[in-house]
């Protein structure tokens, strides 16, 4: 399979945006501070299970799709790639949404034990929320340049 730039993108951008945050947030957890705040937290959680729902649904459309770019995408072999971008992605909202909501509602008892896990899990959610964000941005691509193959 050919490993173009495109690839790379798409293989390695939300992560590596998501690291980015991460590592910013932890580090001037001061100005990130927003990632603690209540009103942030469930923003992320109805974000992200939005983008949980919305991506389940474009999966379905895939699956259930016969069109000559589907079947294209079988035989080339990147079709598993973007069920596999697709998993990857579904459970990595659910993964930040369970987060957010864990640090909701703990953030008091966290804070009394161990103060700087609670920096930590808030890094960690908001990289995590960055990288959904970016892979569901470019999964959306990829599923309109289908569409638009098959017109």
């Amino acid at each position: 399979m050919n490993r173009s730039i495109a690839y790379w993108i798409e293989k390695l951008l939300g992560y590596i945006c998501g690291l980015i945050f991460m590592i910013l947030s932890y580090k001037y957890n001061d100005i990130f501070s927003f990632a603690l705040d209540a009103t942030f937290l469930d923003k992320v959680i109805s974000i992200s299970s939005t983008l949980f729902g919305f991506l389940l649904a474009i999966l379905t459309l895939i699956l259930q799709g016969n069109s000559p770019t589907v079947t294209a995408m079988k035989r080339h072999g990147s079709y598993n790639r973007l069920i596999n971008f697709n998993k990857a992605t579904v459970i990595s909202a659910l993964i930040t949404c369970a987060l957010s909501l864990l640090i909701s509602f703990c953030t008091s008892i966290i804070n009394l034990v161990f103060p700087e896990m609670l920096n930590f899990l808030a890094s960690v959610n908001l990289g995590i929320f960055v990288s959904v964000v970016v892979n569901t941005l470019l999964f959306t691509l990829i599923f309109y340049k289908i569409v638009i193959a098959d017109q």
